[in-house]
């Protein structure tokens, strides 16, 4: 079975002056039953971001 899953892909585009820099851009890819379930675990083990750690410490008042 095919899933569609959405990636954040590094693009590189040219700015003003022709400058190139480097951009993050959403693509929607297919990938196999295999590849989806890997995402998923990958996707669960991720640490807490700063700004979800600050959302947690206000909404139970840890201090």
């Amino acid at each position: 079975m095919r899933h569609k899953v959405k990636v954040r892909m590094p693009i590189k585009k040219r700015g003003f002056l022709g400058i190139k820099k480097t951009v993050m851009e959403t693509h929607t890819v297919e990938v196999d039953d295999k590849t989806y379930k890997k995402l998923q675990r990958d996707h669960k083990s991720q640490p807490y971001t700063i700004e979800e750690m600050m959302l947690y410490d206000d909404i139970f008042f840890d201090d």
